[in-house]
């Protein structure tokens, strides 16, 4: 594929579809950089919380990868959107390692083994060479980030009180409902596009909305849910269970 052979349609949807990723990635600096002083009050080791901030820094540079690729579109590197973000949630009854846990579960655990998932998939068809570079940069990073929270997760769950463990049961049903809420949200399906343009856009990294929503609930019932119940966790019954509010 040449760049300068795509069309105008594609060359559209792609430099939104960049650009909002770039927003993503910078909302998710914000997350992992937050999560650092609960992992330091639930007395993480130094391992957790070095990968915790490296994760931080990768999504920085993530955003600021996918703003080039914006530019190589020939797209103003630029998002007409404010920066800020919100604070993470700070579940003030529990403990601090219960606390810790469950926004490890969220950002982590769930969050980016969808945002590993999806780039797996785009990672095998992109085609534009510039573009694939980025992808599997991201690919790379976003696997790290979520083996984060699986190990974890996997590391304190023994150590946990009944309570503690009752406290993040309780939990998940809200934690699938919002997850996938906000996956939805962020994978908009509007009239089916005709087949050469949808294939122009998973050229250029650009996943539609109805593939993303396929690979979304195949990750969230075929690989989170049983890996919490592996873990001792009731992941299936929560996802069957789950809630918005």
């Amino acid at each position: 594929l040449k760049l300068e052979g795509i069309s105008a349609d594609a060359r559209a949807i792609c430099i939104e579809s960049w650009r909002a990723r770039a927003l993503h990635e910078h909302q998710s600096s914000c997350v992992f950089s937050r999560l650092l002083p609960q992992l330091i009050e639930a007395e993480a080791s130094i391992e957790y919380k070095t990968v915790v901030l490296r994760a931080a820094m990768d999504e920085i540079r993530h955003a600021a990868l996918c703003m080039q690729v914006v530019s190589y579109l020939g797209g103003e590197p630029v998002i007409e959107a404010s920066l800020a973000t919100e604070v993470l949630p700070e579940h003030t009854s529990r403990t601090p390692r219960e606390r810790a846990l469950r926004n490890v579960i969220f950002a982590s655990c769930m969050s980016e083994t969808i945002s590993a998932s999806l780039l797996a998939e785009e990672r095998e068809v992109t085609t534009e060479p510039r573009i694939r570079r980025v992808v599997e940069q991201l690919s790379a990073d976003e696997i790290l980030h979520a083996k984060l929270g699986w190990a974890l997760l996997e590391e304190w769950l023994p150590q946990l009180s009944d309570d503690e463990k009752e406290g993040l049961g309780r939990y998940l049903p809200l934690a699938f409902g919002v997850i996938e809420a906000k996956m939805l949200n962020a994978m908009p399906v509007g009239t089916p596009l005709p087949d050469a343009l949808r294939s122009e856009l998973r050229n250029l990294g650009a996943m539609d909305g109805s593939d993303a929503r396929e690979i979304l609930y195949a990750v969230l019932e075929g690989v989170i849910a049983p890996r919490m119940d592996e873990l001792g966790l009731p992941g299936t019954r929560a996802w069957s269970e789950r809630k918005t509010s």
